[in-house]
């Protein structure tokens, strides 16, 4: 099945689906509308009967990981369909978005505006046999990418996977998203409300986060859904006080002496709620080695446990959208990194007024509605509003003091406006609240789309 990203689906099956053959004579026409070229987004019906199964081969996250009358993702369905007898086993699609954001900081501080293209993905999807495929994503971010550029070209996701035994069990190997959360497989900008993403899920989750990995997914009940990986772990030298995102490796070169355990359950009891957890654990501290020295140059081996969880809730129905999660990581040696030196003497971590915590957590709630809805005109315009609060010093080591101007609250509200399926305008205003430290607003203006 085909994973989260760009253009594939968000929420249901990817069906690549063999040329239409021509019926016998004897038999009559089937009366269903033939599909189009290339993909197709669909919202469905939320009150429509469960819509037939997809022809094989069906292609989608983890097995068939949504089953297609889910609501709760945002855009449900896009299925690949070549025409004629000339079938193409291979897919093209993508997703960008636009931004323009002015921030000030304090009362008297002056709104300074920024207009970014922040990432634009192009992805190739291929289809060897019914049950062997390949999938491989391609992301320039901020436009440019070179020495002196602020952006940068990168594969965002390249794996093989193998239906072993239908959609009950999948085999997965390559460039993989890490299941945490919603925003980390989940973050084509039709899909979330908000210009940027929630904080969170890109602070407390380090969206967006992928390794090299191999593993199993699959949907062995209508309503239940799992991946689970073995995947490269964190490089800890790149644990700051603001959260884990520097330890992301990506598949560069990254070290693999250190491998984490990561899987999700997902779980939809009724039609449009989807609940979801996740769990990851590592010990980080193998991919420091050769880079943990005492003060005297003493090579020395550290145990640095890398230990998280989530919660999520998503339910869709009649209009209204609404979307809760919580996260929170453990890093109980993280002591032992701020008391570490390199192999000239130097300390590994050389701001004690800002180190790496004990306890990162955070959490969000989200309601969003359709104003449209009752009159019937195809288009979506969706008020909402978030909550979020996160705290990366949510706990510190002994003998350290928390740094309170990384505890925040934030409050987002603003509209997403959906002209067609697979194009969405934002506009929003953020106040955000710090436990210490200057406040910001942040009014957000953006345009998305995927395909």
């Amino acid at each position: 099945m085909w994973p989260r990203s760009a253009g594939v689906v968000l929420s249901a099956l990817l069906p690549f689906a063999a040329a239409a053959q021509p019926a016998p004579a004897a038999q009559p026409a089937p009366t269903a509308q033939p599909a189009p070229d290339g993909p197709v987004l669909d919202l469905p019906p939320e009150h429509a009967a469960p819509p037939p199964a997809p022809r094989e081969p069906a292609i989608g996250l983890g097995a068939g990981q949504a089953p297609e009358h889910e609501l709760v993702r945002g855009l449900t369905e896009q299925r690949f369909r070549s025409a004629g007898a000339s079938a193409s086993n291979t897919s093209v699609g993508g997703y960008g978005e636009v931004h323009v954001r002015g921030t000030t900081t304090g009362r008297e501080g002056e709104r300074a505006w920024v207009a970014d293209i922040p990432r634009l993905v192009l992805f190739v999807a291929h289809e060897f046999t019914n049950d062997i495929r390949s999938y491989v994503e391609l992301e320039v971010e901020h436009s440019l990418s070179c020495a002196s550029c602020p952006g940068a070209a990168e594969l965002e996701q390249a794996y093989l996977e193998w239906n072993a035994a239908g959609r009950a069990l999948g085999l997965r190997a390559g460039l993989v998203l890490v299941p945490m959360g919603i925003i980390n497989s989940w973050h084509e900008p039709p899909v979330f409300h908000g210009v940027v993403r929630p904080k969170v899920e890109t602070v407390v989750i380090p969206s967006t986060w992928r390794e090299i990995a191999v593993g199993a997914f699959g949907q062995p009940l209508d309503w239940l859904r799992f991946e689970a990986y073995a995947m490269t772990g964190l490089d800890p030298l790149g644990f700051r006080a603001g959260g884990l995102a520097g330890g992301r490796q990506s598949a560069g070169l990254a070290r693999a002496n250190a491998w984490a355990g990561v899987a999700r359950v997902e779980a939809e009891p009724l039609l449009g709620v989807v609940a979801g957890a996740s769990v990851y654990a590592s010990d980080a501290g193998s991919n420091g080695d050769g880079k943990f020295f005492l003060r005297d140059g003493t090579p020395v081996d550290l145990s640095i446990p890398v230990l998280g969880w989530s919660l999520d809730a998503r339910w869709r129905r009649s209009g209204l959208e609404t979307r809760v999660l919580f996260a929170e990581w453990h890093l109980p040696e993280a002591r032992a990194l701020m008391v570490s030196f390199n192999e000239s003497g130097a300390p590994n971590f050389i701001d004690p007024t800002s180190p790496v915590a004990t306890r990162l957590r955070g959490g969000y709630v989200e309601a969003a509605y359709d104003v449209l809805r009752p009159l019937g005109l195809g288009h979506e315009l969706l008020p909402f509003a978030r909550l979020e609060a996160y705290d990366t010093q949510s706990a510190v080591p002994e003998g350290y003091r928390a740094n309170a101007s990384y505890g925040v609250r934030e409050i987002t509200v603003g509209a997403s406006y959906r002209p067609t399926q697979g194009v969405v305008l934002k506009a929003d205003y953020q106040l955000r609240d710090r436990t210490l430290g200057f406040d910001q607003t942040q009014l957000n203006f953006g345009l998305g789309f995927m395909y």
